[in-house]
């Protein structure tokens, strides 16, 4: 019964976070399609990729990435041993520090705006270096914003608030949708002028996306006091902690650094279709695994500080079973109909068929790898939780070595679609390095029966593959609207049929995660 309760809570807290990322990931796609149509792989969306990217990296170390994962279990471990009224004093602490903190960076990010495009992106031509530049510096500014907008989501999700921070990003997108429509059709701005209203709109989504916590943090208890006080106790155990993790994020940070730098070396156009089959490989991603990984980190905090590791290793099948169920479905779904994804979404006003061509192989060679980017944000937790910060770290770096050494290989055959092929491979290998670490350093938690469930899962999938090759070569259609119709379908019939095989395989809580998933889409 109590493991059918941390099902049933984990099930609860994942869907709903699931449900908020679903709407943002909505959002976040109709954005895609309004630059797409007004940009498409040209210079100009180059230009602001490069300019949105480089606060992106900053933000991973001080917003979702490293600040996040050393702050919850310590938070959490506060309230458990000192009670709430400490708990809040150190959040209040560390937003002060972090707000002094974000403050110089996103000066300085302003003023070195030029010299850091010429590092990172130097393959870039003359023209739109300046431009990328220029939206660089009004871009920057989003730091600010996301760095304390995801400490706040941090805190939030501690509390058990997940459909609002799940939905928050969703602000971003619609500022960055009404700073290119409304200029547009109100003011008749085009072109560079266009791009760079763009740039304002991250800006505008930023403050959106940072204010609407704060009614919930009131909720919780938070009271509005600046709380600057560097050497608290609470605050130097997070910084020894948040330390080695900042490291590992940044051994990471270099696989996009070199990505970038590698891209921008490429014909005109790669960098913005790797970031549009990125993103589309984001949509499952983030509505389901980094939904997972962010609802699980309180979790397996809480079961390691009361030394229940029976319910943390139920909780990591149950999670990773989860999620396996629904990213290899989706694969074999997007190596079948990918191509036809992008034509559906994109292919209008300046994104054509060369465009359609690249951005759908970046999708299909980034989407390899989704199984397992998803089963990473479920086990990677597991050490944050026991306080291991440097096993992460020192993966890391092997992962980095790896993933540069494959780009230079890769890219000299296929192009852009070798930079997407080698995340997908580094991906895999780091995961089962996480995997055999975790049964060496943490043998209390068992894996058991995980690997048989995806093997069958798998096998599932191969057929269904065959099966949708064959549907698209006996059913050729034409047009944008035969062609979601036909894929459509085609979509929710895998779907169907790899849960009816499943369930009659018995592959382990499938039965009971449709239900739930189910359940969960149609009350909201």
């Amino acid at each position: 019964m109590e493991a059918k309760g941390t099902h049933r809570t984990l099930a609860k807290n994942i869907s709903v976070m699931s449900i908020g990322v679903f709407i943002s990931r909505i959002f976040g796609l109709i954005r895609d399609q309004v630059m797409a149509y007004f940009f498409g792989t040209t210079s100009l969306n180059d230009a602001f990729n490069v300019g949105y990217n480089i606060p992106n990296l900053l933000r991973r170390l001080f917003g979702e990435g490293a600040l996040s994962t050393a702050f919850v279990p310590l938070y959490n471990d506060i309230k458990i041993k000192q009670g709430k009224e400490k708990q809040i004093e150190f959040a209040l602490n560390l937003l002060s520090v972090l707000t002094f903190i974000l403050c110089i960076l996103t000066i300085l990010g302003i003023a070195l705006a030029p010299l850091i495009v010429k590092c990172l992106y130097p393959g870039l031509a003359s023209e739109t270096k300046v431009l990328a530049i220029k939206l660089t510096r009004i871009i920057f500014p989003y730091l600010f914003f996301i760095g304390l907008s995801s400490t706040f989501i941090a805190i939030l999700n501690s509390h058990n608030y997940f459909f609002m921070t799940g939905l928050s990003s969703a602000l971003l997108n619609i500022g960055m949708i009404a700073t290119v429509l409304i200029p547009y059709f109100v003011l008749k701005v085009s072109g560079e002028d266009l791009i760079v209203w763009a740039g304002g709109g991250v800006l505008v989504g930023g403050f959106l996306q940072t204010v609407i916590n704060l009614p919930y943090l009131k909720k919780i208890g938070y009271r509005w006091a600046i709380y600057l006080k560097f050497g608290s106790e609470a605050l130097s155990v997070l910084w020894k902690r948040f330390i080695p993790s900042m490291i590992g994020i940044g051994i990471r940070e270099i696989n996009l650094i070199a990505d970038a730098l590698m891209a921008s070396f490429l014909p005109t156009g790669s960098i913005t279709a790797l970031n549009f089959g990125n993103r589309l490989m984001q949509l499952p991603l983030g509505i389901f695994a980094i939904s997972t990984g962010t609802a699980v980190l309180p979790f397996y905090s809480r079961c390691v500080s009361t030394e229940n590791y029976q319910e943390l290793s139920e909780s990591i099948r149950f999670s990773g079973l989860n999620l396996a169920y629904i990213m290899l479905p989706v694969t074999t779904i997007i190596l079948a109909l990918g191509e036809d994804f992008v034509r559906i979404l994109f292919e209008s006003g300046a994104f054509q068929e060369d465009a359609v061509w690249m951005t759908s192989q970046a999708l299909v060679f980034y989407s390899l790898g989704l199984i397992f980017y998803g089963l990473n944000q479920t086990i990677t937790p597991v050490f944050y939780a026991y306080k291991d910060t440097k096993t992460p770290v020192k993966i890391a770096a092997g992962m980095v070595a790896l993933n540069i050494t494959l780009n230079f290989i890769l890219m000299q055959f296929m192009a852009h679609r070798g930079l997407a092929l080698s995340t997908s491979i580094t991906a895999c290998v780091n995961f089962f390095i996480l995997r055999t670490l975790i049964r060496k350093k943490m043998p209390e938690i068992s894996f058991s029966g995980i690997a048989i469930n995806i093997i069958k899962s798998l096998l599932i999938c191969g057929v269904l593959y065959l099966l949708l090759y064959i549907s698209c070569n006996l059913f050729p259609v034409s047009g944008r609207i035969a062609l979601l119709i036909r894929d459509a379908i085609l979509s929710v019939i895998t779907l169907g049929l790899f849960y009816l095989t499943g369930i009659l395989l018995k592959i382990d809580y499938l039965n009971q995660a449709g239900k739930k998933l189910c359940q969960r889409f149609l009350k909201k």
